[in-house]
């Protein structure tokens, strides 16, 4: 039989849990499923009753996956705060923790789906925007990326509140700082040539 040591594995998946350690939640679930118990190879497996060691290697996965889950050891009021603070997160355009992304991933698949993708159209003008090589060529790139929005976009509130987070980040950083306020070389053209 093999022994699943969780310690510290709960601990670095959920930070700042103040009732229970990861350690105690990892445990306590362990010790509720049929594979956790010192027991279980003697006993029954309710569904296929083989001894529960004998389970194929999805159910030992998805039970894993459980408990290995942003939301194992959560009560429902605090999966629901942390899902309310996730959605504060979305609506002010900020950007999500690997982990804020796998709880939603666990617990609510499209609303995972609708975050990838707010945060894919983030990270790309995040993109577009170090590649500008001047004040003025950042600021077409993210009223191209306002207006590529559109009107009946579900996701339009959140869109723009991650493209206005992205710009205001990228404004205050040095390399915006360290860009031209025009690009040179349209600067050194004459007026009506291209």
């Amino acid at each position: 039989m093999q022994t699943i040591h969780a310690n510290g594995l709960q601990g670095i998946l959920h930070p700042g849990k103040d009732k229970k350690t990861g350690t105690e939640r990892a445990l306590a679930n362990l010790g509720r499923s049929s594979f956790g118990t010192a027991g279980s190879a003697q006993q029954a497996s309710p569904v296929s009753q083989k001894p529960a060691a004998g389970l194929d290697s999805f159910t030992i996965t998805q039970q894993i996956s459980e408990l290995l889950s942003p939301a194992c050891g959560m009560s429902e009021e605090e999966k629901a705060s942390y899902l309310a603070k996730i959605m504060a997160k979305l609506k002010s355009g900020k950007r999500l923790t690997a982990e804020e992304m796998r709880f939603l991933q666990a617990e609510n698949p499209i609303l995972y789906q609708q975050a990838a993708r707010i945060q894919a159209m983030r990270e790309s003008l995040e993109t577009r925007l170090q590649h500008c090589t001047s004040k003025e060529e950042a600021e077409a790139v993210y009223a191209s990326a306002l207006s590529s929005v559109a009107k009946d976009d579900p996701l339009k509130e959140y869109l723009i509140a991650a493209y206005d987070d992205v710009y205001k980040e990228f404004r205050d950083s040095d390399g915006y700082q360290s860009l031209p306020q025009k690009d040179p070389e349209e600067e050194d053209q004459p007026a009506g040539k291209p």
